[in-house]
């Protein structure tokens, strides 16, 4: 479960990073407080680290799955070209840390080069999604049954498509969650003082949220649509429902935890329910891969 997740949970944190140290960058200028400098600042360090280490890993892990990848194949095509375009991203997002103070005058540049991270970082995620996919379809019992209707299907309510869909809040929301728990582990490195960290976090907190509340009205339309359908078939089950109704429920709770934080005056002092929530929100990672490689 962890080799699914943690990759997961990285993987969407860095390639959302950009657009959120981008933003806090550009309100940094129209509202010209240093405080969203500074937050952007230390955004664009844990993407660049985290893109680096999702780097080096993929090589790594790549170099000892060289002999399920035939030379020339599809999956060993596609693989190379996610990690060429994830060398790409974290390029940029390299550049935009690492040029910091050279750039700092020239703010249209520097905050192009910040959404282009993020812009390349989603490519990287789309191109890595599409080689699971087919991964998982030459790891299938039945391969040779397995073709292009069955890798990307027409349904559109087809549990790979379902998954595809929910990308893009998590997307928004795991570079947020993991930037305001990076923002506490780093208040005694970076003294900016309580004031930032209490008005910074909640800011981190909030967009995690945001991307959370849409990503859970989703789920909600889903289940409702199921259990639509299954009561349409006349399989409907109060019993079932109830378990929908719980699952979804579950998932509501990371929501509730991230507006605690927004909420309160002293941000700093909720290191576990930052923690917590970010544990949570990990956790979906799991069905979300699930879908998406299921035949």
């Amino acid at each position: 479960m962890l080799l699914v997740i943690i990759p997961a949970v990285l993987l969407l944190a860095f390639a959302g990073m950009g657009f959120v140290a981008a933003t806090a960058r550009i309100l940094a200028v129209i509202r010209q407080r240093s405080a969203y400098e500074k937050c952007a600042r230390q955004l664009a360090l844990c993407g660049m680290g985290l893109g680096w280490l999702l780097l080096v890993a993929s090589r790594i892990w790549l170099y000892f799955q060289a002999e399920r990848f035939p030379a020339g194949s599809l999956p060993s095509y596609l693989v190379e070209m996610s990690w060429l375009l994830l060398s790409l991203a974290v390029l940029l997002s390299s550049i935009f840390f690492v040029l910091w103070r050279i750039l700092k005058n020239m703010a249209v540049l520097h905050m192009t080069i910040g959404i282009f991270s993020g812009v390349m970082g989603c490519v990287a995620l789309g191109v890595t999604i599409i080689s699971l996919r087919f991964l998982a379809a030459f790891a299938h019992p039945d391969t040779a049954t397995i073709g292009m209707d069955r890798i990307f299907p027409l349904q559109w309510e087809a549990p790979f498509w379902t998954s595809v869909i929910y990308t893009l809040p998590l997307v928004f929301t795991m570079p947020a969650a993991l930037g305001a728990f990076w923002l506490v582990l780093r208040r005694n490195r970076d003294d900016f003082g309580r004031d930032y960290y209490n008005t910074m976090i909640p800011w981190c907190a909030a967009w995690a949220r945001n991307g959370w509340m849409l990503l859970w009205l989703l789920l909600l339309a889903s289940a409702g649509m199921q259990i639509w359908h299954t009561w349409q078939g006349g399989g409907f089950r109060q019993q079932e429902a109830i378990l929908e109704s719980s699952r979804i429920l579950l998932w509501l709770i990371p929501a509730l935890l991230w507006t605690m934080v927004c909420r309160s005056a002293i941000a700093l002092r909720h290191k576990f329910t930052l923690l917590a929530a970010l544990c949570l929100a990990a956790a979906f990672t799991l069905p979300w891969y699930l879908e998406m490689t299921r035949f």
